[in-house]
């Protein structure tokens, strides 16, 4: 099933790795990093994208987990 990543960018479900999340200390900011495998199965892709704020970057998780769990 395809994933919405970001508008023009999907993704295979089968493809995402891994999401991971982190928040840099100095300015606040929340960054999502979604590991996926692009052609095969030695290469690997990082899409990352930041948020001003904690609720953003949840409303951007549920919005992926609920695509994800289709």
């Amino acid at each position: 099933m395809l994933v919405k990543i970001e508008d023009g960018f999907y993704l295979n479900s089968q493809h995402i790795i891994a999401v991971r999340i982190s928040k840099n200390i100095t300015d606040g900011c929340f960054m999502v990093g979604v590991e996926y495998t692009p052609h095969n199965t030695q290469a690997l892709g990082i899409y990352q994208k930041t948020f001003a704020n904690k609720i953003e970057a949840e409303i951007y998780l549920q919005n992926l987990h609920q695509q994800i769990s289709k």
